[in-house]
């Protein structure tokens, strides 16, 4: 790279970051508003120091969920300080086309991409969790539910002096009947070691068929035909840990897909999501091709709030493209493949539509 092409890449990425900062923090004060008001009633967050560290953790999410708009306010002020400081001239004058301009502009966006796909992804995910349980703080005393492609590992508690750790190997999650099940419950001073082959979740009640239960205390074994187990966790609950897809890494997008396919709670959707999350930094890079296609054309102290309309407007108009998309995806069943190239290739079409105009012009 020569150095008009770092110079691109560094005023690129100055413009990103900064842009992202202030929309993060006018964002957060909004977050921590409504916080303050909807948590009000909660006794686990009814302070402003929890409010203020629930907006902390909320930070990471909220950025990633803003970067497309922030590369497209970002790409447009760029333009506008490259036009109205003749640099963009200067640069078309010494041989350059807007391809070239564009190339350390993209490489810039794309580096900011992949931070927030292997950095910020995860971080944003384990900080979600730690939201929703402080949250949900009084639920995560009682049940905690862990879910991989193989098992299912639940964490039962009733009281201080009962409490159980469930093992399920198979579960059919419409009918609620579990199979291969291994528990090690607790009760006061007694420490049982409980296997069975069927087990039906009711209402607070975990009712088990052909039961071995060895008493490790005492060392003795005795076979039940049925053994009814107290819990405080549903059906609901079991579907929310398993079909929460936005609260995995997305290192783990491709085994909790398997995982969720094993308990038929797949869907086109959650496919999509994944897919528009791994794709992230090209999609940031084609949204800018778009915002820098229409923004390209703009003449030296034009209106500036006028470019920065239309490059708004396109970018909102790819955010409902995107959403109606996905909905056709979602109600159709279609392939989300398919989906997700119309999503990307229809606003680069036009991006690549108005740049080839301003190379002709």
């Amino acid at each position: 790279m020569n150095k008009i092409n770092f110079y691109l890449f560094g005023l690129s990425l100055k413009y990103i970051i900064f842009n992202l900062i202030i929309l993060t923090t006018f964002i957060l004060f909004i977050n921590l508003i409504e916080l303050s008001r909807t948590l009000q009633n909660n006794e686990n967050t009814n302070t402003l120091i929890n409010y203020l560290y629930l907006s902390y953790l909320k930070i990471p999410s909220i950025m990633n969920e803003i970067i497309p708009f922030v590369i497209i306010i970002s790409m447009s002020f760029l333009f506008r300080n490259l036009i109205n400081n003749n640099e963009l001239i200067s640069m078309r004058n010494i041989g350059y086309s807007i391809f070239d301009i564009f190339f350390p502009i993209s490489l810039s966006v794309f580096t900011i991409g992949i931070f927030f796909l292997f950095i910020l992804n995860p971080i944003s995910v384990n900080f979600d969790n730690k939201f929703e349980k402080i949250l949900n703080k009084k639920d995560n005393l009682l049940y905690s539910i862990n879910i991989t492609e193989k098992e299912m590992w639940i964490k039962n508690k009733i009281n201080e002096s009962d409490s159980s750790i469930i093992n399920i190997k198979n579960i059919d999650l419409k009918n609620m009947i579990a199979e291969n099940i291994k528990i090690i419950h607790i009760n006061k001073n007694q420490y049982k070691f409980i296997t069975a082959k069927i087990g039906k979740i009711e209402k607070n009640k975990f009712i088990l068929s052909q039961v071995m239960n060895y008493n490790i205390k005492n060392d003795k074994y005795n076979s039940q035909e049925y053994l009814e187990l107290d819990i405080n966790f549903n059906k609901e609950n079991i579907i929310n840990s398993i079909s929460n897809y936005k609260l995995i890494p997305f290192y783990k997008y491709l085994s909790h897909s398997n995982t969720l396919k094993k308990f038929n709670l797949y869907s086109p959707e959650i496919g999509l999501f994944y897919f528009s999350e791994i794709l992230k930094p090209i999609f940031i890079v084609m949204l800018s091709f778009v915002v820098i296609g229409f923004s390209g054309k703009f003449k030296r102290n034009e209106n500036f709030f006028k470019v920065l309309f239309i490059s708004i407007l396109i970018g909102f108009l790819i955010f409902f493209l995107k959403e109606i998309i996905t909905k056709i995806t979602i109600s159709l069943s279609v392939n989300f493949y398919i989906s997700y190239l119309i999503i990307f290739f229809l606003p680069f079409s036009i991006g690549l539509y108005q740049v080839i105009k301003i190379e002709n012009d």
